[in-house]
């Protein structure tokens, strides 16, 4: 009969390697959703830069100062959105918000995108919720 030896550690070392790379996989997987989540926020940003651009070319001046509606602002990025094929590069793309400044010579605009995140679902969710805002100047000619 095999007698007990409290100073025989066989199966502990295989617990803590098996322990560690599980913590080193999940830190791997949290380093690179914050990357892909940073890289989406500002491709989303850029985005956004540009419907805000073509918003504010949009623009119909009238004597004095420009005159642009929240519609005519959403419709414009949506359209330069469409035409840039930004819906294929974000998922959920949509204008959560558009509008001018009190003066009417500032246009804003806000997107909201998921940022759908690679690697472990039992550590991290399938995606994450981006904004970007951005803001164009009216430029008027005379």
């Amino acid at each position: 009969m095999k007698r007990h030896d409290p100073t025989d550690d066989s199966g502990q070392t295989t617990v803590l390697i098996l322990g560690m790379v599980s913590i080193l996989l999940m830190f791997t997987a949290v380093i690179l959703g914050a990357t892909v989540v940073n890289a989406d926020a500002r491709q989303l940003l850029s985005e956004a830069d540009g419907a805000a651009s073509a918003a504010a070319h949009s623009a119909q001046p009238a004597p004095g100062t420009p005159q642009i509606t929240e519609q005519q602002i959403r419709s414009a990025a949506e359209q330069h959105l469409a035409d840039a094929g930004a819906h294929e590069r974000h998922t959920g793309l949509t204008v959560v918000g558009a509008g001018t400044s009190p003066g009417g010579e500032t246009v804003y605009l806000q997107l909201r995108a998921e940022a759908e995140l690679p690697g472990l679902r039992w550590v991290l969710p399938a995606s994450v919720e981006i904004t970007a805002e951005s803001h164009a100047r009216i430029a008027i000619s005379r």
